[in-house]
C-alpha cells in the first residue's frame, strides 16, 4: 500500500520532467532550425510546426514587429532543411536533430558543440539584439527575450538528448553481455 503514494509521485515527476522537455525542444527548435544543416525528416516534423505555433504567439503577445521577421527567415531556413532533410534521408538518422555546422568551428565536438558553444552564440545574438531594442527604446520582450531563453532550453535539451544516448548505448552492452553469456550458457549445457 505504501508503494502506491510512491509510485504516483514519480509518475508525476517524470510525466512532468517530460512535459518540460517537450516544450523546451519546441523553443530550441525556433532557434536551431536557422543554424543547424543536415537535419533527419522526422526531427524536423511535429515539434517545428508547434515552434512555428510558440514564436507566433511569441511575437503576437509581445508585438514586436522584428520577431515576425525572425519568423520569415525560420521559415525559409526551415524549408532549406525540409528539401536538404528529403535528399539526404536514408543518410542520416531520421530523428538527427541536425549539424551545427556554425558552433563546430569552435570545438572539435558536435555534443560541445550542441551543448555549449551554440547557447553562447545564442546568448551573443540575443545580447547584441537586447542592446540594440533598448537603445533604440523598443521593448526587448520580443526577439531579445525569445533568443535570451534559448540560453537555457538548447542545453537542457541536448543534456537530455545525450543523457537519453548514453543510456541507450548502456543499454545495447547490456544486451550484448547477455547474449555472449547465454551463448556460453548454450555452449556448456549442449557442446558446441
Amino acid at each position: 500500500m505504501s508503494t502506491q503514494p510512491q509510485n504516483d509521485i514519480t509518475e508525476n515527476w517524470k510525466r512532468n520532467f517530460n512535459i518540460a522537455t517537450w516544450l523546451a525542444t519546441i523553443h530550441q527548435r525556433g532557434i536551431v532550425v536557422v543554424c543547424r544543416n543536415q537535419w533527419g525528416t522526422q526531427a524536423l516534423g511535429l515539434s517545428c510546426f508547434f515552434a512555428l505555433l510558440l514564436m507566433a504567439a511569441w511575437a503576437a503577445f509581445s508585438r514586436d514587429i522584428f520577431m515576425w521577421g525572425w519568423i520569415g527567415f525560420w521559415m525559409l531556413c526551415f524549408l532549406m532543411r525540409r528539401i536538404e532533410a528529403l535528399r539526404i534521408e536514408g543518410q542520416v538518422d531520421s530523428r538527427f536533430d541536425g549539424w551545427p555546422k556554425d558552433a563546430i568551428r569552435y570545438c572539435g565536438s558536435e555534443s560541445i558543440a550542441k551543448l555549449v558553444v551554440e547557447p553562447i552564440l545564442v546568448a551573443i545574438l540575443g545580447g547584441i539584439a537586447y542592446w540594440l531594442y533598448t537603445n533604440a527604446g523598443l521593448s526587448p520582450r520580443g526577439l531579445p527575450a525569445f533568443l535570451l531563453t534559448g540560453v537555457f532550453t538548447l542545453p537542457f535539451v541536448e543534456s537530455v538528448k545525450q543523457a537519453a544516448w548514453k543510456r541507450r548505448l548502456r543499454n545495447m552492452r547490456d544486451a550484448q553481455l547477455e547474449n555472449e553469456m547465454a551463448v556460453r550458457d548454450f555452449h556448456d549445457q549442449y557442446g558446441r
